[in-house]
């Protein structure tokens, strides 16, 4: 009686065919036979591979450098020619000896050597050694032979090329060809009439990939030893060989009454349950001619199987609209399942403790029955949502103020000049940006976003120093937008640092220098007293602006979403519109100061008495083109009077900030909120928003240096001494410059030099004590750190400092 055996086609079966290994206390000896094998046993072929003409590929004027992979029965390791060199009709005339059965199929592979990049497949075939014999009388000696090599485009197969190879060296009788073809067709006979079918529809196919019918006889007995199924992750492998039985179920009721199938599931359609000699069950696919110890089940409900290109299984499922390469089961998918329901109660958990941390519960204050504070009033904003405006303070908030507790006795709150809220103990005269009832600045809320939407993995952004702005744009417009929330990782060409912060603030502020410049006609100064940029009304005049207002407000919401500061910011009313707040005719005053005292001498003034003839409509020019728009339907025949001229100083100001520009600033929106969206900025007003983007420009010395830490060098070093008494000479623009040198970026954090950030999260400035005295001072951005080297003199260290910042550029790695 013969044996059915499951077959080994990957070396991941190396464990489990030990184990059977030393369970035999046997060693498998393969039989070579040089010159007439027997019926399964190893004989050796010479392969010579001569030549090839192949398409061409790439153009005209590409060149490849090609090379052929034979791989023998699908699991042996590949031989591999020598590459040809920059040619489409390479000669390699190569020879190599294998272990062949008569069964054996050689696949021959033609590759493309890549240098930079992986090597592309240029076209394949395989050949059955049993029909090459069979047409050949069971002999060959030099037979020569043409393999048409095939590839696939658009899912067809097109003609690749020609590939040349000889076969020497084997010699095989009629009657064990015979036997051989009786041999595999009447194992095929068990196999069910769907696997049937599918075993015929893979035999004739060109690429089919089957795995040697052969056995291992050992010198004590002459029976075939089973090697182990692997499941199938190598693509479409051979079904399993047959050469003889033990215990074979070839249908579900057969495997029910062995004991085999014990939870009486049925198979799926065109699977099979087997048990080799040791009793170990295993399972053959016919469909795709591969085998496995687990037992396979239906696809749960909206998974679908494919193959890829290559002819690989993967798995859709339809439900999520997702893929994967394992075949799912009730059990990995409830798993699955289990773990993101026990994820979110995590996330929902750490969020919970977050906001009891930071926010102060209401339910020990009676908000019911008690007043606002003097000089509060309660507001709703257009979608229903309440909040607070403090008139004391001018400034906004959601969080009701009675929900709060009072200020700790000695304990102030101010505004300062650009609108930010600090807070003042007199106790210790010192100041804060840090709630004393909460313990966190407003502008830290937004941390708690990051923290909540963090993605695994980083986004590489290669570019050059010399076309920063293109190249930037090649690669933040083709990314999906939550690809810019994950950790960036910036590269220059041409330098060698390695980004752990500091070149994505350079990168960040180099750009942002590059792409506001008002010379590329995207923004323009508010005025000539104020450099704060707007967006150009004649930007149309590059006929792509739109994207490039996507891609600005794509890299400013990077800016604010990774904590990085922009070289340049934008008008406050600007800030408005992007927190989707309404601009009022105060917020002129700042941006066109002529426009703003014309409308208020409007309103001041009896224009009836004076006749102006002016009516709802305004003039804008551009490109030397004067055009009349009206600021309501039928404006042009509407004059403004004392009785309605407050409607249109409203609608004028509306009009002078939107003028011509609606279209740049949806583009420019659409792509800030893509990363960063609306609602993560409701605790923000404006002037927050212009802080958290672009710092503070002035460099507070006496902080810097309190929140600073030193290594091999303590605070009474004189080179310490020296270093500070520099910095303190210096004129406040070499300071920044002096900041941009050591941390990447020459604005200050909201909450002062305590909230540099580094790598890993805040790191304080730091002064090493590294190198030689006639080294330059280097600088680690990624962790704002000075390697400062022990000069002898004031004078030398005040040399080599100014050198290193003006006159270096770039990054190392050391």
């Amino acid at each position: 009686m013969s044996q059915s055996e499951p077959t080994a086609n990957s070396d991941s079966s190396a464990t489990e065919l030990n184990n059977a290994e030393n369970q035999s206390n046997t060693t498998a000896i393969p039989n070579v036979n040089v010159n007439s094998p027997q019926r399964g046993a190893l004989c050796q072929l010479e392969v010579n591979v001569s030549s090839a003409k192949l398409k061409e590929v790439g153009g005209i004027f590409a060149k490849g450098n090609p090379y052929v992979e034979l791989t023998v029965d699908n699991h042996q390791p590949p031989l591999k020619t020598e590459a040809g060199k920059k040619t489409w009709t390479p000669s390699w005339n190569e020879h190599f000896t294998v272990l062949v059965t008569v069964n054996s199929v050689l696949e021959f592979k033609v590759f493309n050597q890549n240098v930079l990049k992986s090597n592309a497949l240029l076209g394949y075939n395989s050949i059955k050694l049993a029909e090459i014999l069979r047409q050949n009388s069971g002999a060959l000696k030099d037979f020569a032979l043409k393999l048409d090599l095939r590839t696939e485009k658009s899912g067809t197969r097109v003609s690749a090329g020609d590939l040349y190879i000889k076969l020497d060296g084997i010699s095989v009788s009629e009657s064990m060809l015979n036997e051989t073809t009786r041999s595999i067709t009447n194992s095929s006979e068990g196999v069910p009439a769907v696997s049937r079918s599918s075993i015929d529809s893979a035999n004739s196919s060109t690429t089919a990939s089957t795995t040697t019918q052969s056995s291992n006889p050992t010198s004590a007995q002459q029976t075939a030893r089973p090697s182990t199924p692997v499941p199938p992750t190598n693509g479409r492998s051979s079904a399993p060989s047959s050469q003889g039985s033990n215990t074979t179920s070839s249908n579900q009721s057969s495997a029910a009454s062995n004991g085999g199938n014990s939870d009486n599931t049925p198979l799926p359609q065109g699977w099979e349950e087997r048990t080799d000699q040791y009793g170990r069950r295993y399972y053959v696919d016919h469909n795709t001619r591969t085998t496995t110890w687990e037992k396979p089940e239906p696809l749960p409900s909206g998974w679908e199987r494919r193959h890829d290109q290559y002819s690989r299984p993967y798995y859709v499922d339809h439900n999520t609209r997702t893929t994967t390469w394992h075949r799912p089961t009730s059990e990995s998918i409830r798993n699955y399942q289990q773990w993101q329901e026990r994820r979110q109660q995590n996330q929902d958990a750490q969020r919970q403790n977050y906001q009891q941390r930071y926010l102060i519960p209401s339910s020990g204050i009676q908000v019911v029955g008690r007043d606002l504070p003097p000089g509060w009033e309660r507001r709703v904003d257009p979608h229903g949502r309440v909040y607070f405006v403090d008139h004391n303070t001018k400034t906004t908030q959601w969080d009701d103020p009675r929900t709060l507790a009072p200020l700790p006795p000695s304990w102030e709150k101010k505004t300062s000049d650009q609108g930010i809220i600090y807070f003042i103990d007199h106790s210790t005269k010192t100041t804060t940006y840090t709630d004393p009832r909460t313990g966190v600045p407003r502008y830290q809320k937004l941390h708690s976003h990051r923290i909540d939407n963090a993605l695994p993995g980083h986004t590489k952004i290669s570019v050059s120093r010399n076309s920063i702005f293109e190249d930037s744009y090649n690669a933040i417009i083709s990314l999906k937008p939550y690809d810019l929330r994950k950790r960036l990782y910036v590269i220059f060409k041409g330098e060698d640092g390695l980004d752990y912060g500091g070149l994505a603030r350079e990168w960040f502020f180099q750009l942002s220098h590059e792409m506001l410049n008002p010379m590329y006609c995207l923004f323009e100064y508010a005025n000539q007293n104020n450099y704060s940029l707007q967006i150009n009304a004649a930007s149309s005049v590059n006929p792509d602006h739109l994207k490039y207002f996507k891609f600005v407000g794509r890299v400013i919401a990077m800016a604010l979403y990774h904590g990085k500061f922009i070289d340049n910011g934008f008008t406050l009313p600007f800030y408005k519109r992007l927190l989707n707040r309404g601009v009022a005719i105060k917020d002129l005053e700042q941006v066109d100061p002529e426009f703003y005292n014309s409308l208020i001498w409007i309103r001041d003034n009896k224009i009836d008495e004076c006749d102006m003839e002016m009516f709802f409509t305004a003039d804008m020019e551009i490109f030397g083109e004067i055009k009349t728009y009206e600021l309501k339907s039928g404006g042009s025949e509407i004059k403004v009077t004392d009785e309605n001229k407050e409607e249109y100083i409203n609608l004028m100001s509306h009009w002078r900030f939107t003028r011509g520009v609606e279209e740049q600033t949806k583009a420019f929106m659409d792509g800030f909120y893509e990363v960063v969206p609306l609602r993560w900025l409701e605790f923000f007003n404006e002037k927050e928003l212009e802080m958290m983007l672009c710092g503070m420009q002035e460099v507070d010395v006496d902080d810097w240096q309190q929140n600073t830490v030193y290594k091999h060098y303590t605070k009474n070093s004189k080179q310490v001494m020296w270093f500070w008494q520099l910095v303190r000479e210096m004129k406040n623009e070499e300071r920044i410059r002096l900041l941009q040198f050591i941390t990447g970026t020459c604005r200050v954090p909201i909450g002062g030099f305590s909230h540099l950030m580094g790598s890993n999260g805040p790191q304080k400035f730091c002064i090493e004590k590294v190198g030689k005295e006639s080294w330059l001072p280097r600088s680690h951005t990624c962790f704002n750190r000075l390697d400062l080297p022990p000069y002898k003199t004031y004078d030398q260290l005040i040399e080599k400092v100014r050198f290193a910042v003006e006159e270096t550029e770039g990054f190392g790695n050391e």
